[in-house]
Parts: structure tokens; C-alpha cells; sequence
């Protein structure tokens, strides 16, 4: 990743289907632009969902907004519904309702919030390190295990290392 510390990218949308295309294409173009390819092909699927959402069961025009920081993407989507985000079990031969299975299989952590004109969707990738960053510290041995219930993402369920702020507090 480029060695600037945070990116954004903020997008609005009218409600219209073909509108998730150009919202991918803009995750996408964004991340490389931004040096983090590796985020790219499961970025693109969140947003492809949580758009898609928005646009189905939302109202009013859509607003994507991508923050890329050193240790994490969060994408979150936001529309003028009333109605909230639901997980369901969708049949085997169903053409569709597994957006937020997805979502909570991709992410490391998803949620809602609801505003006075509508709710925001987001959800956050975690970066996983290429090479060692001098800013994590201690060995895998020593790592704490990821809470329980704080997603599914890539790395859930293997041990996360501490990190140090730079204020000398320990962090996550």
C-alpha cells in the first residue's frame, strides 16, 4: 500500500440497477489507485451487495463512501429506507437473498446504523500484512485469538497480533 495513511472515496448514486456496476468499478479503481489490490476482488463483492441491497429494498439515491486506513476498508453504504437489513437462509436453488451471508463470510465485521432519513450499511475488510510492519509487534505465539462473533472474515478464528499506537497504548 502507497505510504499515505488514510484514502477515501465518497460516490452518490440515483436508484437505478445498473448503478452497482459503476459502484464497483469505482471500488476498484479506487483500491489500485490507493496501492491495495489485494482488497480489490472481495471489496468489490461487498460493495456489489450492499448496493444491490440498498437499491431493492432501500429508497432514495444511494451513497457509497470507501475509507482505506493501514489496518483496514470500511465500506459503507447509505439510502433513505426505513426497512433493516435482515440475514436469511436462502434455498439451494435460490436466484438470490444470500447478500448478507456475504457479507458476514467477507467481512470481518458488518452492522447498522439507523439516521433520521434512512440507515447506513457498512462493513470493514481487515489488511492483512504482507511483509513484517515494524508497527506489530511480538510473535504469532503470543497473539490474542479473535473475539468471538466479530466476523467471518478472512483470518477470523486465527490469532490477531497486538498493535501499538502511537501514543504508546496498546491497540488492536
Amino acid at each position: 500500500m502507497n505510504n499515505r495513511r488514510a484514502w477515501a472515496a465518497i460516490a452518490s448514486f440515483p436508484p437505478h440497477p445498473q448503478n452497482v456496476r459503476h459502484a464497483r468499478r469505482i471500488t476498484r479503481t479506487a483500491l489500485a489507485a490507493w496501492g491495495a489490490p489485494d482488497l480489490i476482488d472481495s471489496a468489490e463483492m461487498l460493495v456489489s451487495e450492499l448496493v444491490t441491497n440498498a437499491f431493492q429494498y432501500g429508497r432514495g439515491p444511494v451513497d457509497l463512501t470507501l475509507a482505506l486506513t493501514g489496518r483496514s476498508l470500511r465500506i459503507a453504504v447509505t439510502d433513505e429506507g426505513t426497512s433493516l437489513p435482515v440475514p436469511r437462509e436462502a434455498d439451494a436453488d435460490a436466484q438470490g437473498g444470500r447478500g448478507l451471508a456475504i457479507v458476514e463470510l467477507l467481512a470481518e465485521s458488518w452492522e447498522v446504523v439507523v439516521r433520521l432519513t434512512g440507515k447506513t450499511v457498512s462493513c470493514v475488510l481487515v489488511l492483512q500484512p504482507s511483509a513484517p510492519d515494524p508497527q506489530w509487534i511480538g510473535p504469532a505465539e503470543e497473539a490474542e485469538p479473535v473475539r468471538a462473533g466479530a466476523g467471518r472474515g478472512v483470518g477470523a478464528g486465527a490469532a490477531r497480533r497486538r498493535r501499538v499506537r502511537p501514543s504508546g497504548e496498546p491497540g488492536v
